[in-house]
């Protein structure tokens, strides 16, 4: 008797599946890729003037943000909160009151953000720096999500189930298929 699984099993021998939860008021998204560590940030869009919002920004992101027409304000400071949170929790750093030294719109074009190191200081070790590439997915017309990756991918897999005390009829976004409700819903980002 052989131990070896199948050959129909289409699992290739070594890969490794990567696999990042986030969450949104009412809902749960998945994000899943091949071999690669993978990190994801899920934000609602914020609701009334951004001004306030725009400390952990850079100069750059900051007028980035207030070039906008005043409705696409909210959605382009979630988008590039997302890219940070993304990046910065793919590098194991975590400490988002450091945002505001990471550009996460210089590099937009081809997703790469990088991540500062920082001396050791009382208390807390050096910290290295890195690089994310962080690509936008699908989450709905008021949620953004981001996840981020250490090299570039052609594809993120991302799933978002309704949570379960989310009130029935929540939004689960514009790729959730078939319209009518569903426990999960996948799109390939």
């Amino acid at each position: 008797m052989s131990a070896e699984p199948p050959a129909t099993v289409g699992r290739t021998a070594g890969a490794r599946l990567c696999l990042a939860a986030g969450g949104d008021t009412g809902r749960q998204f998945l994000a899943l890729i091949r071999d690669l560590p993978v990190a994801l940030s899920v934000h609602t869009v914020p609701r009334g003037p951004v001004g306030e919002l725009l400390l952990p920004f850079t100069p750059l992101e900051r007028g980035y943000v207030q070039e906008a027409p005043v409705d696409l304000r909210a959605r382009r400071l979630a988008r590039l909160w997302t890219r940070k949170e993304a990046a910065l929790r793919l590098t194991g750093r975590g400490e988002l009151a450091a945002a505001d030294a990471i550009d996460a719109l210089s590099g937009a074009r081809d997703g790469r953000v990088e991540i500062p190191g920082s001396p050791a200081g009382p208390g807390s070790p050096a910290r290295p720096g890195g690089t994310a590439y962080v690509r936008e997915l699908p989450a709905g017309p008021q949620t953004v999500a981001c996840a981020a990756t250490s090299s570039p991918v052609p594809g993120v897999r991302i799933w978002r189930a309704q949570a379960p005390d989310a009130p029935d009829g929540a939004d689960r976004g514009p790729a959730s298929g078939t319209g009518g409700p569903r426990a999960a819903d996948s799109a390939r980002a």
